[in-house]
């Protein structure tokens, strides 16, 4: 008898582990989900075979750019320059995928939320077929590596099969926007004065909050991380140099302006410390620190 009631008692230790941890798994991805911030648009990037940029949004217009696989674009970090078909190469050799995330954040000029890519990597040189403008399928949603969870897979299949038409995009042509004949390489300045604005989040533009970027050597990188907060629709007043280095990167506002959604997309984009202080120049200030060697460009 006393064995059956060990048996019963061990069953529902069981059952409430597995409770546990099955609400902890459903907590973890709401409160990490992209989709249940409230963002007006989420920028996502399909890396593999056809590379493609998606900034979605939820009431006005979706945009649409094909990566062609053999056009150079700089990869934050020092890398230098590399073909886009070898980007997410480089990123498996480093074992950081962020890689992928950061070098298409800097070629769109606006922060990349969701990032997917092959579980297998191989460095693409064809360009992108003619098909390279359809929605991702299920299996590139569910069954590549990505940054995005669960609810942000159901999200993102739901979205692309409620948007399946390509009359539900705006596809912007890259070819303008490739300088050279047989080595290409991407025009930043010129895709940034074009399409400045496109991508921005109008809730951002609302609060009417601004950036002061502070850092140590690097004006340029300084001057790529201005164009992507720009990009994403939050004002860049100024750009400051300081003698002194600090670990990590610094992220410094009041407390009014610490509980907005302009203040928190920084915060989680580029992972932060916090700091409630006085600012002069601007609303927010940034002070980059090992932002400057993770972001470098040459």
């Amino acid at each position: 008898m006393s064995k059956v009631k060990s048996s019963s008692q061990n069953s529902k230790v069981f059952i409430l582990i597995f409770l546990f941890i099955g609400l902890y798994f459903v907590y973890k991805n709401v409160t990490s989900s992209v989709f249940l911030k409230g963002r007006d648009k989420i920028n996502v990037i399909f890396y593999g075979e056809n590379i493609r940029f998606y900034s979605l949004d939820r009431k006005n217009i979706n945009y649409l750019l094909s990566f062609p696989s053999s056009v150079k674009v700089i990869v934050p970090g020092g890398y230098g320059e590399y073909k886009v078909g070898a980007v997410g190469k480089l990123a498996s050799l480093e074992k950081n995928p962020e890689i992928i995330r950061k070098t298409f954040s800097a070629v769109t000029a606006t922060l990349v939320d969701l990032y997917f890519y092959p579980k297998k990597t191989t460095i693409y040189h064809q360009d992108s077929p003619n098909n390279s403008n359809e929605i991702p399928t299920i299996r590139e949603i569910f069954l590549t590596n990505s940054n995005a969870n669960f609810i942000d897979r159901l999200f993102l299949s739901i979205y692309f099969f409620a948007t399946s038409s390509q009359e539900d995009y705006q596809i912007i042509d890259l070819k303008p926007f490739e300088l050279g004949d047989s080595n290409r390489i991407f025009n930043y300045n010129g895709f940034y004065k074009k399409f400045q604005g496109s991508f921005f989040q109008k809730t951002y533009r609302n609060y009417d909050i601004n950036v002061q970027i502070v850092y140590t050597k690097s004006y340029k990188t300084a001057f790529l991380l201005s164009q992507m907060i720009e990009g994403e629709g939050i004002r860049v007043v100024d750009l400051s140099s300081q003698g002194e280095f600090i670990k990590g990167c610094l992220l410094i506002t009041n407390k009014k302006i610490s509980t907005t959604k302009t203040y928190q997309r920084l915060a989680d984009f580029f992972k932060c410390r916090l700091k409630i202080g006085e600012t002069t120049v601007s609303d927010i200030i940034l002070v980059l620190g090992d932002l400057e060697k993770e972001w470098a460009i040459n």
